[in-house]
């Protein structure tokens, strides 16, 4: 401010003087130059994203399937990220450290499942299991670590208040457990998670309200999954909503080729289709 102050100064009494040195417009402009640069990036943004082109075997249908181009970058101590995709809302935050947390100011993803928070780039199905459908919120978020409890703190407008616990049962050892409880006081709902691997074997499950997603209060939904090698994988995800009608079964094939995941899944017994995910 003082700056701004002895700038604005040095500008009238410059106009003012008809025999200003050189040196003294150097000075000037300096003092301009930095004013203009405060928000300059250390060095420049990046951009990230994926797109994913698929085939519909029964319907005969190409498309674009899952799909996001993200901006970010930052400096100084703080971040930003920009983002939009064809169909889950954008996300737009600054992030930064104070007080030994961190924190993200803006839209974005507001704590739910771990199937919330996960990318849809690096998701075996195409859809998401019952929750809050990623769905963004507007508001402030800390997150870190207590004592090996992770935990995500958000406030959004007038009363929204949701959060994520996550512990580390068992880590190592040829076995890995853990556990994580998830609420959003606005949205009313509550869930538990347990996510267990060995090996290449994997079972994750969901307990809880559900969420948008689902209608009851006791929904579940059930993925295990099994890595044949580093580039072939499985999985079944079984989804009962508590909603009246019978559960679904879902599967997918997944082919890591390098560049690209080939995915080969069916949704409830629906057409079989056939996807190409590429990330840049």
């Amino acid at each position: 401010m003082n700056k701004l102050v002895l700038s604005a100064l040095a500008a009238t009494v410059a106009v003012g003087t008809t025999n200003a040195s050189e040196s003294d417009w150097a000075g000037l402009d300096a003092e301009l130059s930095a004013l203009t640069t405060t928000f300059t990036q250390d060095g420049g943004p990046s951009i990230s994203g994926y797109v994913e082109a698929g085939y519909d075997t029964d319907t005969e249908v190409w498309g674009v399937g899952r799909n996001r181009v993200a901006l970010s970058g930052g400096g100084g101590g703080y971040g930003y990220h920009v983002s939009i995709q064809g169909d889950e809302a954008a996300d737009a935050y600054v992030t930064f450290d104070m007080f030994g947390m961190s924190w993200t100011m803006g839209d974005f993803r507001a704590p739910g499942t771990a199937n919330d928070a996960a990318d849809q780039g690096n998701m075996t199905f195409s859809t998401r299991d019952f929750g809050n459908n990623g769905a963004r919120s507007h508001g402030l978020m800390t997150s870190g670590d207590a004592g090996g409890v992770g935990y995500q703190i958000h406030v959004g407008n007038g009363n929204e208040f949701s959060a994520r616990l996550s512990f580390d049962v068992i880590s190592g050892d040829g076995m890995n457990l853990s556990v994580a409880y998830s609420m959003d006081d606005a949205a009313d709902t509550s869930n538990m998670e347990a996510d267990i691997s060995s090996g290449p074997f994997g079972i994750h499950v969901t307990m809880g309200d559900g969420g948008a997603i689902a209608g009851g209060d006791s929904a579940m939904c059930i993925t295990a999954s099994y890595a044949v090698n580093d580039t072939w994988g499985v999985a079944i995800r079984d989804t009962d909503n508590d909603d009246g009608l019978d559960s679904t079964m879902d599967w997918a094939i997944t082919h890591d080729a390098g560049g690209a995941r080939w995915t080969i899944q069916s949704l409830d017994d629906a057409d079989i289709t056939l996807g190409c995910i590429v990330g840049f």
